[in-house]
C-alpha cells in the first residue's frame, strides 16, 4: 500500500457575538474563538491483514472538541476518538481525512491518500464494476436483450439507470459471480428515483442458470422496489435494504445451496404506458460474504 500526503488544509467556521468595542486578541485562544490545531495524523498497516489500517492523530489536541475520521467509504466517527482501526476490503484509492473542532466551531482538515493493493478475500465485494465509473466497469456487466423497444438500461456521471415507457417491457442487467456453498451473502446498492403511482418494479435475483427469454426470476427474488408492496410510489433514495419492498428478505441476505457460478440479473419494467416514462438509478451495487 502507498500513502501520498495531499495539501494541508484548514477552514475556520465561526459565529460570535461581541458585547465590547475592545478588540480581542485572538491568536492563541479567547474563549470564544480555537487557536490553530494540527490535523495531521499518521496510517498504520495491521499486522496480518492487508485490509485494515490504524488512524492516529499525532497534532495537537488540548484544545480539540471533537475529531472525524472519514475514508469515503462509510467509514468514519466523532468524538475524543484520536484513533481509529479501519476495514477497507476492497482494493483501491481512498482518500482518508482526519478533522479536528475546536472551540467556537473552528475545524482544521488534514488528508492523505491510501492505496489497497488486494481485497479481502471474504469480505470483498465480488461484484464487478458496481460503481459504473468506468468504461472498464461498464463492460463487466452484460444486457439481456441487447435491444428492446421502450426500455433501456443507460451508464453516466458514475451510475446506471433504467427507463421504460411502454408496458411490461424490461431489460436484465447481470453478471456471473462465484459463491460457497453455506456461506452468507449480503446483497446491497444505492437506488434512487423520483417514484411512479402505477406498477413499477425493480427486482434482484441470483440463480444458477443465466438469463434466458424476455423473463427470470430463479432462485428467489432477494431485494426489490415494488409499487405494489408500497414502495417507489413517491421520490426514494437510499439503499435497497433501507427504501425497498417486496423481496424475500429486506435485509439481502442469501445463502446458496451450492458453490460455483450464479448469475446477478436486475430487472425493472413498469406495467404502465405514460407519457412520462418511470426510470431507477443504481450505484454502489455489492455482493459481499458475511460469515
Amino acid at each position: 500500500m502507498n500513502f501520498r500526503n495531499l495539501a494541508y488544509t484548514a477552514l475556520v467556521a465561526m459565529s460570535a457575538a461581541f458585547w465590547s468595542c475592545t478588540p480581542n486578541d485572538d491568536a492563541d485562544g479567547n474563549g470564544i474563538v480555537s487557536p490553530e490545531l494540527d490535523a495531521s495524523f499518521t496510517i498504520t498497516p495491521v499486522a496480518g491483514s492487508p485490509n485494515r489500517f490504524l488512524l492516529q492523530a499525532t497534532g495537537s489536541n488540548d484544545n480539540t472538541l471533537a475529531h472525524y475520521w472519514n475514508t469515503g467509504s462509510g467509514n468514519g466517527g466523532s468524538g475524543l476518538v484520536t484513533s481509529k482501526e479501519i476495514f477497507l476490503p476492497d482494493a483501491g484509492t481512498y482518500t482518508i481525512t482526519h478533522t479536528q473542532v475546536g472551540i467556537g466551531g473552528a475545524q482544521y482538515t488534514s488528508s492523505q491518500e491510501l492505496e489497497v493493493e488486494t481485497s479481502d478475500p471474504v469480505a470483498g465485494n465480488l461484484i464487478r464494476g458496481g460503481k459504473f465509473e468506468t468504461a472498464e466497469d461498464i463492460a463487466q456487466w452484460q444486457l439481456f436483450p441487447q435491444s428492446i423497444a421502450g426500455s433501456a438500461w443507460t451508464f453516466a456521471n458514475g451510475e446506471a439507470t433504467m427507463t421504460g415507457s411502454i408496458n411490461w417491457n424490461h431489460q436484465h442487467l447481470y453478471q456471473a459471480i462465484q459463491v460457497e456453498a453455506g456461506h452468507t451473502y449480503k446483497f446491497d446498492m444505492k437506488v434512487k428515483g423520483l417514484g411512479n403511482t402505477m406498477d413499477t418494479y425493480m427486482e434482484w435475483y441470483a440463480g444458477y442458470n443465466p438469463p434466458t427469454g424476455n423473463d427470470y426470476n430463479e432462485g428467489g427474488q432477494i431485494l426489490a422496489l415494488n409499487t405494489w408492496a408500497g414502495c417507489a410510489i413517491g421520490p426514494f433514495e437510499g439503499l435497497l435494504s433501507e427504501v425497498g419492498c417486496g423481496g424475500d428478505t429486506s435485509e439481502g441476505l442469501k445463502v446458496f445451496p451450492t458453490s460455483g457460478t450464479v448469475y446477478v440479473v436486475l430487472r425493472s419494467a413498469s406495467g404502465y404506458a405514460s407519457a412520462t416514462p418511470f426510470s431507477i438509478t443504481i450505484d454502489n451495487v455489492e455482493v459481499r460474504r458475511i460469515d
